[in-house]
């Protein structure tokens, strides 16, 4: 372990210490679990936005091959595949 000093503010170093008791655990131990939370949630959340960005340019790749495409009846298709599946299931 490593020793630092930081400064609060008093209402939030009572927060902390409102906390730390609740939790049956030390000022310390608590605000290092804090720390440790708070890095697990942004990275979850840059986890999160990267996979977003994926699937938005995955949306627009499949835009961009269905505009290339031209007009056909996809419904239908996917339509008559189902039902010769469930056919040949039969």
């Amino acid at each position: 372990m490593v020793r630092i000093n930081i400064t609060f503010d008093h209402e939030t170093l009572r927060l902390a210490d409102r906390e730390a008791r609740r939790r049956r655990t030390s000022r310390s131990e608590f605000i290092r679990a804090a720390v440790r939370s708070e890095a697990a949630r942004n990275d979850a959340a840059g986890k999160e936005q990267e996979l977003r960005q994926q699937r938005l340019e995955a949306i627009e790749g499949i835009r961009k091959i269905a505009k290339e495409a031209g007009s056909w009846p996809g419904k239908k298709i996917v339509h008559d595949w189902r039902y010769r599946l469930m056919k040949e299931d039969h």
